[in-house]
């Protein structure tokens, strides 16, 4: 299955919820129901108002915690008690996660998620997120502490195939089902433990005949909480079967992509071996019981288990036969050492990689195939392209003060309108700066652009949302001001915009259920930019043009050149978002043959091709 016909199968999953959410309020209504039906001789009134009550608390609460996660991963991690890591003064271990992570991102043509960190001596880890634009990976100190790199990279590579298949945007959701589920219990809880009592507190004040009636009112308010936690026992049974139901086959789709990933078996096996014996996650925040189904392995007990057993999940991605590991497989010797000399953390070299500065059509047909998933190629190829950063660069990409200052200076570069608007925009002490990391922008390998984006991504969403605003003015009022838009301009603030606001949708995009055919204006704008990008004259683009759009079977003419402006192309963007991701595979492709019809791809086609699959929430690997 590749990755549109996973995030397809997401979206139809998310459909699976509801079905559940709905029986399973239905069933809760039905238990509250029928014993105040039989209380009141099934008066109508007291019936409807119980289902009313049920409706409200279920229904409020998942929209509250839904609401408290629109911030989407870091809302995650925060609640779970983790703690945001900087790439200043880390430690050896929390380098080497932030590496792996920084990796891996490149690699899949991802923007960098932020890591986090959960003070916890256990193993496990999560990814959270709506999208992958505001994604964060998260680890426990006993992940980053007691794993080796190939292991490591094993459990990363896992939560990365996550946020890939469009998991991360379910298990949100399951947070709000299930939280909303067990609500009743929750305020029943409230009700015994706070209400009631306070209610007889205050009557045993009064000797009144009101001080009696008041704590007839409180046991009575004792009683009914006792009734709404019984169900929500009810409750919790049916959020825990929905996160069983929804989660288990998932993770082995995401071992098997692990393995994929890193082509080394013995790291995730190695990792989950380890975990094997131990205990269940024991230092984190209470909200574990709704966030259950997000980590790599089970982080507490519970009815239904949200994760298949270690031992079959060991079983298959070591491709052994499960009884021969028994109930608690042992660390394996074997499995914790560098198991394969392909993989990134046992090269010690790069060949063939320093010189490359343009990609064979091979190469970017491949990536445009596998998209979203990469291999220990695209991961070798990734570390390389973040070694050839400059590290005065690469330092200041983590601050999001100073990585507008590289974005500005990757949009001016030696154009005399741009610098002269980016002097105007700045300060001083900003000016001084920028013209630091302006030289050494100049000098940088053009493949090294994108990157450098998407490494500049985490910074860059710590800003304030006014500062956003007015970056992202500033940063087009840059590319303006010499009255021309060019490719690689295009680009950067396509892929920023994504990152960073709402300009192409945000995460809250409804996919339509038209095909591909509806939308030939669309199609005709994108395949004309990229059909133009690597093109020197008119027969040319058309040629190229053409060779998109027949792998697509529509017949559509090239618009011209003057239409193809930055506006135009954002237009078309935002709708063809709405694709669903069956047809965005066969837009993709197209767009692939449109910039290989001649064998030969220049880096503004190659950046353009991935920014595209980047906006339409289609990453395309690394070129390799």
């Amino acid at each position: 299955m590749n990755f549109y016909e996973h995030q397809d199968r997401a979206h139809r999953r998310t459909k699976i919820i509801v079905f559940l959410f709905i029986l399973a309020v239905l069933c809760i209504i039905a238990l509250i129901g029928i014993p105040v039906g039989i209380a009141t001789q099934w008066s109508p009134g007291a019936v409807g108002a119980s289902a009313i009550f049920c409706l409200l608390v279920v229904g409020i609460a998942t929209l509250v915690k839904l609401s408290q996660l629109r911030g989407g991963g870091e809302s995650v991690a925060e609640m779970l008690g983790g703690t945001a890591l900087h790439r200043d003064g880390l430690s050896r271990a929390e380098r080497k996660v932030q590496n792996i992570v920084e990796e891996m991102a490149i690699a899949s043509g991802m923007p960098v998620p932020s890591v986090y960190i959960i003070e916890d001596d256990e193993i496990n880890a999560f990814a959270a997120g709506w999208t992958a634009d505001d994604a964060v990976v998260g680890v426990t100190r006993g992940c980053i502490e007691k794993l080796n790199r190939d292991e490591l990279q094993g459990v990363i590579a896992h939560e990365f195939s996550h946020i890939s298949h469009g998991d991360m945007r379910i298990n949100i959701r399951l947070i709000g089902v299930v939280f909303g589920i067990m609500a009743l219990g929750i305020t029943g809880w409230v009700l015994v433990r706070y209400v009631g009592p306070a209610v007889l507190r205050s009557s045993s004040r009064s000797r009144s005949k009101d001080g009696a009636g008041g704590a007839g009112v409180g046991l009575a308010i004792i009683v009914f909480g006792l009734f709404l936690a019984l169900c929500g026992a009810i409750g919790t049974f049916f959020g825990r079967l929905i996160q069983a139901a929804v989660s288990r086959q998932r993770e082995f789709l995401a071992d098997a992509s692990a393995v994929q990933y890193t082509r080394n078996p013995g790291g995730i096996g190695g990792a989950l071996r380890k975990i094997g014996g131990m205990k269940q996650l024991k230092n984190i925040s209470s909200e574990v019981g709704q966030c259950n189904h997000m980590f790599f392995s089970q982080a507490m007990n519970a009815m239904f288990a949200s994760h298949p057993p270690i031992t079959e999940r060991i079983a298959r991605v070591e491709g052994v036969d499960v009884s021969s590991l028994g109930e608690q497989p042992c660390v394996s010797s074997s499995s914790t050492q560098t198991s394969v000399a392909s993989g990134v953390s046992g090269a010690s070299g790069v060949s063939g990689v320093s010189g490359v500065s343009h990609f064979s059509s091979s190469s970017v047909r491949e990536s445009v195939r596998n998209s979203s998933g990469v291999d220990d190629v695209c991961l070798l190829k990734a570390k390389f392209s973040l070694e050839s950063i400059d590290p005065v660069i690469k330092k200041s990409l983590s601050s999001g003060w100073s990585a507008r200052l590289v974005m500005f200076a990757l949009v001016a570069n030696d154009n005399k309108e741009s610098q002269q608007m980016v002097a105007k925009i700045l300060s001083v002490a900003e000016l001084a700066e920028y013209r630091k990391f302006s030289s050494l922008v100049l000098t940088a390998d053009a493949t090294s652009r994108l990157p450098m984006i998407d490494f500049a991504a985490p910074a860059l969403r710590t800003l304030s949302p006014e500062q956003i605003k007015t970056f992202n003015k500033n940063i087009v009022s840059v590319v303006n001001c010499d009255g021309v838009v060019d490719r690689f301009e295009w680009v950067l603030v396509s892929v920023l915009q994504k990152h960073m606001s709402d300009m192409f949708g945000g995460r809250k995009i409804t996919l339509s259920k038209k095909p591909l055919s509806s939308y030939s204006t669309s199609v005709s704008i994108i395949l004309g930019t990229l059909a133009y990008c690597g093109s020197t004259n008119q027969r040319e683009a058309t040629f190229a043009f053409q060779s998109g759009a027949n792998s697509v079977d529509m017949n559509i003419q090239i618009p011209d050149v003057l239409d193809c402006t930055m506006g135009s192309v954002n237009g078309a963007l935002k709708e063809l978002r709405l694709l669903r991701f069956s047809d965005k595979e066969l837009l993709i492709e197209a767009c692939g043959n449109c910039v290989t019809h001649d064998d030969k791809v220049t880096v503004v086609e190659a950046e353009t091709l991935r920014a595209i699959g980047d906006v339409l929430d289609c990453p395309i690997p690394i070129y390799t």
